[in-house]
């Protein structure tokens, strides 16, 4: 039986391999880690892309009193933690008017963003925040809707 004998090159190699594919497993965590965390700061102002991932303009469904459509909406987070959300569009048809209104504070944690409304008695609700966007879900009653809830998209503009 013949005896197992490494050359002094595949000594060599194979370790300084092994510390390249190690450091570069540790280099691909380290830049995956800063991508999945949040932006430090969200104040600004957010203008609504989608609802439910359908463009604007946006018919409320299930709302047993109107026809709402959603034309836009600008949702704005203060440096102080307030928020205001206003939303312009139609009812059964008519002139352009709010739709949407909603104020109060939010809380941010991580990518979290905690809505407390302070226009709506015990209403909260929660969004996912990125550098540009915010995704949200908020209950179909916002938006005079039998629906459990809506998702929304919103870009930061400013």
């Amino acid at each position: 039986m013949q005896g197992f004998n490494l050359s002094s090159r595949s000594r060599v190699v194979r370790p300084a391999a092994t510390l390249v594919a190690v450091v570069a497993i540790l280099a691909a965590c380290s830049i995956a880690k800063k991508s999945v965390t949040g932006p430090t700061n969200v104040a600004g102002t957010y203008s609504l892309v989608t609802v439910d991932g359908s463009a604007l303009p946006y018919t409320v469904p299930n709302n047993p009193n109107h026809t709402v459509v959603i034309q836009s909406a600008t949702v704005t987070l203060g440096s102080d933690q307030s928020y205001t959300i206003g939303g312009t569009g139609t009812s059964d048809g008519g002139s352009p008017e709010q739709v949407i209104a909603d104020a109060g504070t939010y809380t941010f944690s991580g990518s979290t963003v905690t809505f407390t409304s302070s226009t709506y008695s015990g209403l909260i609700y929660a969004g996912r925040a990125t550098t540009s966007t915010i995704t949200e879900t908020v209950p179909g009653a916002f938006a005079g809707s039998t629906n459990a809830t809506f998702t929304l998209v919103l870009d930061k503009t400013a």
